[in-house]
């Protein structure tokens, strides 16, 4: 199975689209990168959090994540790996999805849902496979769109050196790519 992708969350991939922190109106914003943490991902510690900080806040992170080789014209085949952590409750949902030149989503197939149960001690790892039939056009995007629910600390009183972490990394293998 030949690597196809490898790619962190990064404030260049990864929107913050909700806030229970943030001042109204302006979401989305995309995310910020945070005092490097633990544990690493393969290496990485390049954890990511909302622009605001606050004791115990929720944020909901998108981050998309392109999955490059179309158009096909018969048939391919994805295995979608994803390790994430965070410093409280995380939980991560997983959609691949066909976007058209339009920006119209034109299939949406669910892949994985994951959650940490609140041990920001771990790293936590989802997967899901997936089968893209005939004719995916050139043109079109394919993404893995991965939303992560993530819950910050709640320390009294609150230090912002102790602010909300997320960090995910997706590994995609191709099974079958005939074009």
């Amino acid at each position: 199975m030949p690597l196809a992708l490898q790619a962190f969350t990064t404030p260049s991939n990864t929107l913050v689209i909700a806030d229970t922190s943030a001042p109204p109106p302006p979401l989305p914003t995309p995310a910020v990168l945070t005092t490097p943490a633990t544990p690493f991902i393969d290496g990485n510690n390049a954890y990511i959090w909302s622009p605001n900080n606050a004791s115990g806040q929720t944020v909901t992170f998108q981050t998309d994540f392109i999955i490059p080789g179309l158009p096909i014209g018969v048939a391919l085949g994805l295995s979608a790996f994803y390790a994430f952590a965070a410093n409280e409750t995380a939980t991560v949902t997983a959609n691949l999805q066909i976007v058209n030149n339009l920006g119209i989503v034109i299939l949406d197939i669910p892949l994985f849902t994951a959650s940490n149960g609140g041990n920001p001690e771990n790293v936590v790892s989802a997967s899901g496979d997936a089968l893209l039939a005939a004719g995916i056009l050139d043109g079109n995007t394919a993404r893995i769109r991965v939303d992560a629910t993530v819950t910050a600390p709640v320390t009294l009183p609150y230090e912002p050196a102790n602010t909300g972490r997320y960090l995910g990394e997706i590994i995609v293998r191709d099974i079958v790519g005939i074009g």
